[in-house]
């Protein structure tokens, strides 16, 4: 299976790589048969390859007609350099945000939080799933794992079902500790069931993944969470400054 992604994935950048060079917007491309001997690949990789470009938005595929390099689509800008709502983000490059699915459920503190929140493995924790849209595409799933309770204050994160609580908002009213810093690692991924699942996008679709930690002014971690973004709809920029 996973030699087959890494095929996969190489097809479609020389795929990628022949669309930029020699080809633009609204030219037709060859058939399945002649791209299959261009990039010295099967016809049913090129085939899938081809879906995957066109789930993208890259190419328009019509039946009969044939396959077309697509108008490039507009991605939605979001700055992550400073600790602001993604709601809010989404909102000031002039985009709808949304969100088309969202949980809140107690859950087993996975291992790689648990060191983080200063809880032990697999000791009780909040869990929260939400899935953001952007102009009704789902473009971020956000799963954050908090604390039962900080301090003596017990946390009841249900509000954040709703788009108009934000992790960042709520921590600040339940615990009197804004978060004061952030830290995002990121990580190229390619897409695995669970993000076709939730993001809607071919299996092994590039994605970026990255791991966000909250703290407050004390450094006390506050929640640990996993971003999984479709980046043919945000762009992630960070900005920095001396």
């Amino acid at each position: 299976m996973a030699r087959r992604e890494t095929a996969l994935q190489a097809a479609q950048g020389q795929l990628r790589d022949l669309i930029g060079s020699e080809f633009r917007t609204g030219d037709k491309l060859p058939n399945e048969r002649e791209l299959a001997d261009r990039l010295a690949v099967s016809r049913a990789t090129v085939r899938e390859v081809l879906g995957q470009l066109a789930a993208e938005g890259v190419l328009t595929r019509t039946w009969g007609v044939g396959t077309f390099v697509s108008e490039p689509a507009e991605r939605v800008p979001v700055s992550i350099g400073d600790v602001t709502a993604l709601r809010d983000r989404i909102t000031a490059s002039g985009h709808r945000p949304a969100l088309q699915d969202a949980a809140v459920s107690r859950a087993e503190c996975p291992d790689d939080c648990a060191k983080i929140l200063g809880l032990d493995v697999g000791s009780p924790v909040w869990r929260v799933d939400r899935l953001f849209a952007v102009d009704g595409v789902a473009a971020a799933w956000i799963r954050d794992h908090l604390p039962l309770r900080v301090g003596e204050r017990e946390l009841d994160p249900s509000g954040l079902v709703s788009i108009d609580l934000d992790m960042f908002e709520f921590l600040a009213g339940a615990t009197g500790m804004p978060v004061r810093r952030a830290e995002i690692e990121f990580a190229a991924v390619l897409a695995d069931e669970a993000a076709v699942e939730r993001l809607k996008v071919p299996i092994g679709h590039p994605l970026v993944s990255a791991t966000q930690i909250g703290y407050n002014a004390e450094g006390l971690a506050l929640f640990h969470g996993h971003i999984t973004v479709r980046t043919d709809v945000l762009t992630l920029r960070i900005t920095r400054g001396a």
